[in-house]
C-alpha cells in the first residue's frame, strides 16, 4: 500500500514539474520577446537622446541590462528544472548562480544614492556570501572531479 501511495505521488509531483517547466519557459520566451522589443526599440531612443545635451546613455541602457539579466535567470532556472527531471537533483551551484543573477539584476535597478548605508552593507554581504558559497561549491566539485 505505501508503495502505490509513494509512486501516485511521484508520478503526481513528475506532472507538476513538467507543467512548471512548460510555464516558465513560456514566460522566457515571451520576457525575450519584451527583451528584444525594448532592445531594438530603445537603441534608435539612446543613440538620438545620448547625443543632446544632458543627454546620459547610462539611463538608457540601465533597462536594457536588467531586462538581459532576467532572460538569463529564466534561462538558468530552466535548466535548472531540466536537470531536476533528468537526475532527479537540485545542484546548488546552479540554484546560487541564479541567486547572484537575481541579486545582480536588483543591484542594476538600485537607486544608490538615496539606500540607508545598512541596507548597501546588506547587500554587498549578501553577494559576498553568495558568491563565496559558488566558489567553494565549484572548488568542491573540480576536486572531485
Amino acid at each position: 500500500m505505501n508503495n502505490k501511495v509513494l509512486k501516485i505521488v511521484e508520478q503526481i509531483e513528475r506532472v507538476l514539474i513538467i507543467v512548471l517547466l512548460f510555464s516558465l519557459l513560456l514566460i522566457v520566451v515571451y520576457t525575450t520577446v519584451v527583451f528584444l522589443v525594448m532592445l531594438f526599440g530603445g537603441i534608435a531612443a539612446s543613440i538620438e537622446n545620448s547625443f543632446q545635451k544632458g543627454g546620459n546613455i547610462m539611463s538608457h541602457l540601465h533597462p536594457i541590462f536588467g531586462g538581459f539579466l532576467s532572460v538569463l535567470i529564466g534561462i538558468e532556472l530552466l535548466n535548472t528544472i531540466k536537470i531536476y527531471l533528468k537526475e532527479d537533483v537540485v545542484h546548488v551551484e546552479t540554484v546560487l548562480l541564479v541567486a547572484i543573477i537575481g541579486v545582480s539584476r536588483h543591484v542594476i535597478d538600485l537607486d544608490i544614492t538615496h539606500l540607508d548605508p545598512f541596507t548597501l552593507f546588506g547587500i554587498s554581504s549578501l553577494i559576498f556570501v553568495l558568491a563565496g558559497g559558488y566558489f567553494l561549491i565549484k572548488k568542491a566539485t573540480v576536486r572531485k572531479g
